[in-house]
């Protein structure tokens, strides 16, 4: 005579769904908190090269960075500093006007409230779209500011992105993202060197983008604005004291 197998019960079996239900609850979202971590760090370093192989193309036809025009002005100087030496640069699948710009979006600090003055993203300053999502918007020139390591006084164009478009979350440090083009360090993240217009953020000193920044460092008390540069610093990783929840 054969052994008979025994079944599971009903209650067996829904005792062990429900374990496996908890079990997938407590791990699913570590999981695709890590995905999107990983995908925003790629995402970001991909840009990041693709700026600076444009830039490199801009120079063989205008020289180096150091010679361009970083002429101070508004909108009308953004749009041709954008035109000159980023545009044809770039693969460029979508442009939004200013007419284009939805009036219900808007940007968050990663400490909370309105972050829509960074850059003034909602002015007429081109947004244009990369092949990948990645939205870029030429935000502004900054006042000429010194140069902490030469000491010359230039002008740099903030360049503000947005990973994924107009798709939330729209916060700094999450999918939105700074950085600039300066004639002494060609294109870096915001915060590193002379155009923070504050004291302190030369080089790549870790902490002072993590926790300090004067009132724009990469920590939940402050607007997110140099988390950019914190991530690059980092290797292109978004690490364990990263302010992502």
């Amino acid at each position: 005579m054969g052994l008979q197998k025994k079944a599971f019960t009903l209650a067996e079996v829904l005792i062990t769904l429900g374990i496996i239900g908890v079990v997938a609850a407590m791990t699913l979202p570590t999981l695709v908190g890590e995905y999107q971590k990983k995908q925003t760090a790629t995402q970001l370093k991909k840009f990041y090269s693709i700026m600076q192989q444009a830039i490199t193309r801009a120079e063989v036809d205008y020289g180096p960075v150091s010679d361009w025009n970083f002429t101070i002005g508004g909108n009308e100087n953004t749009a041709m500093f954008t035109d000159k030496y980023i545009r044809p640069y770039v693969k460029i699948i979508k442009e939004y006007s200013p007419e284009d710009f939805p009036e219900d979006i808007h940007y968050t600090c990663l400490k909370g409230g309105n972050c829509d003055s960074y850059g003034e993203v909602k002015n007429n300053n081109p947004k244009l779209v990369l092949a990948d999502g990645t939205m870029i918007i030429a935000a502004d020139y900054v006042e000429s500011l010194p140069d902490p390591e030469t000491g010359k006084m230039h002008g740099a164009m903030n360049i503000i992105i947005d990973l994924n478009g107009f798709k939330r979350p729209n916060k700094y440090g999450r999918d939105v993202f700074a950085f600039s083009i300066q004639p002494e360090k060609r294109f870096v993240p915001a915060g590193v060197g002379y155009t923070s217009a504050v004291e302190g953020s030369t080089g790549f000193d870790r902490d002072w983008f993590l926790n300090g920044g004067n009132g724009r460092g990469c920590n939940k008390s402050q607007s997110g604005f140099y988390c950019a540069a914190l991530i690059m610093i980092d290797g292109w990783e978004i690490k364990d004291d990263y302010p992502w929840k």
